[in-house]
């Protein structure tokens, strides 16, 4: 993710124009949130063989899903499909009921923001400088900041807790800081839906809690709906609303966590043997031993 080439997450991406007519059909009016489905739907890389192959998804709208699987089963795949980053094969990824490369790059950012594995920016970029490419959908990077901005960039800043680092430069920011001043960004986009791609990654576990608190708070107090890649299916169960869960690209179910987390499921997608507990915050699981492969 560069900033002068995020897509959908922030500025303009080359592979799509900005200069494309505005998108008609979608009722600004409607209440209700939008969601995402896949329809039918295989992805691949080039020529190679589909990545992904799935009849039918759906991220349900004002709600948490989080996508869980083993490396390599599609996870990053599919965000990149919903994000337009990656036309199907064959099939249609749908946002409020729209093809999502229907929309254009400007609009999509406007309404669907995306925090990638791979986020880049000048070490001399201050925390407030780069939440404020959050704001770019919305005005352009030839147009001043307005009073509405200012506010957005202020409530994103205070909504992940990071007011105390506004003027540190990015450089100087510890890897966990970083990425609460990346979750802040894209925040700061104030869209109708968020696609987190792995934002708990490499982070200590008070980190990977301050992202995961800070998304669910924007889901329970704007109806935002969020698709998140996670590896830790137990952390998964607890913050998501919603588990799709993939094996070797292909869906091996999908629900709400006491449904989807089984042992059956922990053997047959992790090759892990586990228990599987229910309690007030959801399924716990408790691994007994990793199960040879062939």
């Amino acid at each position: 993710m560069s900033l002068f080439g995020i897509g959908a997450a922030g500025t303009t991406g080359s592979d799509r124009s900005t200069d494309e007519a505005e998108a008609t059909g979608v009722d600004d009016g409607d209440d209700e949130p939008p969601g995402l489905t896949v329809d039918d739907v295989a992805l691949s890389y080039g020529d190679g063989e589909p990545v992904v192959e799935a009849d039918t998804l759906v991220v349900p709208a004002g709600e948490v899903t989080a996508l869980v699987g083993p490396n390599g089963s599609g996870k990053s795949t599919l965000l990149k499909a919903m994000d337009a980053e990656l036309e199907p094969d064959r099939g249609a990824v749908r946002f409020d009921g729209r093809r999502v490369d229907e929309y254009s790059t400007s609009e999509l950012a406007t309404r669907l923001g995306l925090l990638s594995q791979e986020n880049t920016a000048p070490e001399s970029t201050s925390v407030r400088e780069l939440v404020t490419y959050g704001r770019y959908p919305h005005r352009g990077f030839f147009e001043g900041l307005d009073e509405d901005d200012e506010a957005a960039i202020d409530r994103a800043i205070d909504r992940v807790g990071i007011d105390h680092l506004a003027d540190r430069n990015v450089g100087d920011l510890s890897g966990g800081q970083r990425q609460l001043a990346w979750l802040a960004m894209v925040f700061a986009q104030e869209t109708d839906a968020l696609l987190l791609d792995e934002p708990t990654t490499y982070l200590d576990l008070h980190h990977q809690l301050r992202v995961l608190d800070a998304a669910r708070a924007l889901n329970r107090e704007r109806g935002v709906t969020v698709c998140v890649v996670l590896h830790d299916i137990g952390q998964a169960a607890r913050f998501a609303d919603n588990l799709i869960a993939l094996a070797d690209g292909t869906p091996y179910e999908w629900g709400p966590p006491d449904e989807v987390v089984t042992p059956d499921l922990l053997e047959e997608v992790f090759g892990v043997e586990a228990e599987v507990g229910f309690g007030p915050e959801g399924p716990t699981i408790v691994p007994r031993r990793a199960i040879d492969g062939d």
